[in-house]
């Protein structure tokens, strides 16, 4: 058995795909359209992402998955590449083991915290 891929529902899928291929540099695999839903899967440097997109995703609900991380080789940069694009970062980075880390929210997502 291998991992196949992490499902994220997402309340607009144009500003998802926007913000998943252009500010975390995913690509775009595959783009489903169904008359009441969304499906895209992304290549999100060899981890499969699909963008879950239905009209009744009004509200983020508690499930499995806490968050999703990506490795980049310079926080300070990436940082200063997020902020430049007005993406909000959650508080000041810190040290977890041997990793310095910091969170952000999808953009498209935010305003659907309970």
């Amino acid at each position: 058995m291998k991992f196949g891929h992490i499902g994220i529902k997402v309340k607009d899928i144009e500003k998802s795909k926007t913000f998943y291929t252009e500010v975390l540099g995913c690509k775009i695999l595959k783009d489903y359209k169904y008359p009441t839903s969304n499906l895209v899967f992304l290549d999100a440097h060899g981890t499969i992402i699909e963008l879950i997109y239905k009209e009744e995703n009004t509200s983020r609900d508690l499930g499995p998955v806490e968050h999703i991380a990506f490795k980049v080789d310079s926080l300070d940069e990436k940082m200063d590449m997020l902020k430049d694009k007005g993406i909000e970062i959650q508080g000041e980075p810190r040290v977890v083991g041997s990793a310095r880390i910091v969170f952000l929210m999808d953009q498209t997502m935010k305003d659907l915290s309970s």
